[in-house]
């Protein structure tokens, strides 16, 4: 395990309007010595398609996508449990 890494976990459900700005944000901070792990709640907009635009640019960014709508615990727990570092 790296040392000084953190997992940024981010559970998304419909974020189309607000997760490119999001994921932006984390992209553009001064500390790079991270992972984030988005978690899609069975969305049914084009929030995935964002996301996979990022991914394509940045491979410390990670998708997991839920097969049915869990809601926002099971989605947390899932990243925290894909997650590669001890800080979160």
């Amino acid at each position: 395990m790296k040392k000084d890494f953190i997992s940024i976990i981010t559970p998304t459900y419909n974020s189309s309007l607000y997760i490119a700005e999001t994921i932006q944000s984390i992209i553009s901070q001064t500390y790079d010595k991270w992972e984030l792990i988005l978690v899609d709640d069975f969305s049914d907009d084009n929030t995935v398609s964002i996301i996979k635009s990022f991914i394509s640019l940045d491979n410390r960014i990670r998708l997991i996508k839920n097969t049915k709508n869990r809601g926002a615990a099971f989605t947390r727990n899932t990243a925290i449990l894909e997650s590669k570092y001890s800080y979160l």
